[in-house]
């Protein structure tokens, strides 16, 4: 992996296949096509995206976290074309106590093919190493076993299960509580 910086001093993260990346405008397209699918926002917390519109606000908002200190959300692109195969990163940052949560998204067609996987092991070795978190915290949807699966091939522990705690779509959903130390990294050697 290597971190190189934009000239807003966004980092960008390479790995063998990937680059991660700032998300631009030029995005929307094919992030609104990830948005709006239901397979993808099955286990979000917001509806499926409807018009373009509610895409760039999102990019937006996305590409404010940094500037506030309460994140930051990568493009994921295939280095081989460019491709943009969905977004990770982290929000809810609280630095007083190193410490953020993790979120990702894939479009469906590169499910299973260990993109997340690499993406996320990168973004972590930075959060870890670059950011100084100390723990990352995942919150899952109940019955979302990709996600819980993907967590715990990369050594997330289960913390526990949030009964109701959160309340979208329309009705209460029980989440899954996982966290991820820095110390864990170290003895699985990803950091």
């Amino acid at each position: 992996m290597t971190k190189e910086t934009n000239e807003r001093i966004f980092p960008i993260i390479t790995t063998a296949q990937l680059v991660c990346r700032q998300i631009t405008a030029n995005d929307a397209a094919i992030l609104h096509q990830y948005w709006s699918d239901p397979a993808v926002t099955e286990y979000f917390s917001l509806e499926s995206f409807q018009s373009i519109e509610e895409t760039l606000d999102m990019i937006v908002l996305l590409n404010s976290l940094p500037e506030k200190n309460e994140g930051i959300r990568w493009a994921i692109t295939r280095k081989a074309d460019n491709k943009v195969l969905g977004t990770c990163g982290f929000h809810n940052v609280k630095q007083e106590h190193f410490r953020a949560e993790i979120g990702y998204e894939l479009g469906k067609e590169y499910w299973c093919q260990g993109f997340m996987t690499e993406a996320l092991i990168a973004i972590l070795t930075y959060g870890f190493n670059y950011m100084d978190f100390n723990r990352v915290e995942a919150f899952v949807n109940y019955g979302n076993i990709r996600s819980t699966g993907i967590l715990e091939k990369l050594g997330f522990k289960l913390d526990g299960i949030l009964r109701e705690y959160e309340y979208n779509r329309g009705k209460f959903v029980n989440q899954y509580c996982y966290s991820l130390l820095k110390s864990d990294c170290e003895f699985m050697n990803v950091v």
